[in-house]
């Protein structure tokens, strides 16, 4: 983790070219929440030092970004300390850096009947049986599930906070945000979906392959006041080969990452703001 900390930190988490977000991404200014697309240089976004340490003053804007056709992710976090509840999702380029202040120290929990709890793969959460909750053992097995979702997520909080790009957060790294920490769920990449403006996802984290993952989620990713300045879902279970460009002499299925325009701003002196309802911090 030492490697990561101060100056190593920014260095590694700025060392490709600038991460951004898409058009509607609401960035906390002074006077509340405005679209990134939509700042202007001069205007005034809440920033907190470098380091992460201490309170969000306003800055000023000093420059702004706009890229087209770039890749973007799907981040999904949660409010600490509950899993999977109350907090956020953005969609950002995988080399944005955020600032992470901490672990989770129980993201995974072990049964005695029905081993890891919380890891999100086949034979963890649950397989593939339709009987999986029938019988005395299928109820146990909800209850099981039941309780450890409602088990408070604990964490550690690091010495000092690290950055980390989009592409570097795993499930269970601590964030900070306007009312309090929140804890990444997941990552998962977005794929055009036929020729149309909407994008593909897994239904659940990156835990799963294509092998394991079939169908998925179509999203509408016009982020607006409507759609609370996030995505959409639009229809689920649809099959990943509607997007399937070809399959390789290996055997190898390949896919169009979704790509759109992105958008990013340069703030004076502290060189952060914060992102989206629950206003997790990012550097520009």
């Amino acid at each position: 983790m030492n490697k990561l900390n101060g100056q190593h930190a920014v260095e590694n988490a700025l060392s490709s070219s600038m991460g951004c977000f898409m058009k509607g991404t609401l960035v906390e200014t002074e006077e509340g929440w405005t679209p990134i697309d939509e700042l202007k240089v001069g205007d005034l976004v809440m920033s907190r030092p470098e380091n992460g340490i201490d309170e969000a003053v306003p800055k000023r804007v000093v420059n702004t970004f706009r890229y087209e056709d770039k890749e973007v992710v799907m981040l999904k976090f949660s409010q600490f300390p509950e899993r999977n509840g109350g907090g956020g999702t953005l969609v950002a380029t995988p080399n944005h850096p955020f600032c992470v202040y901490g672990v989770v120290t129980n993201l995974i929990l072990e049964h005695p009947k029905f081993g890891k709890l919380g890891a999100y793969w086949k034979g963890c959460d649950y397989d593939d049986g339709e009987d999986v909750f029938a019988g005395d053992e299928g109820r146990a097995r909800y209850e099981a599930l039941w309780a450890f979702k409602h088990t408070p997520y604990e964490m550690r909080l690091y010495e000092q906070p690290v950055w980390k790009r989009a592409d570097q957060l795993e499930r269970g790294d601590v964030v900070l945000g306007v009312r309090g920490y929140y804890v990444v769920e997941d990552y998962r990449p977005l794929y055009a979906y036929r020729d149309t403006d909407q994008a593909w996802i897994q239904p659940t984290n990156l835990a799963y392959g294509w092998e394991q993952s079939n169908l998925g989620n179509t999203y509408e990713m016009v982020l607006g006041e409507e759609s609370r300045h996030r995505p959409t879902l639009d229809w689920a279970d649809v099959p990943n080969d509607e997007n399937l460009l070809y399959v390789d002499e290996d055997g190898q299925r390949h896919y169009r990452r979704y790509r759109t325009t992105v958008y990013n701003i340069e703030v004076e002196d502290y060189h952060t703001y914060c992102v989206d309802y629950p206003g997790i911090l990012v550097h520009n």
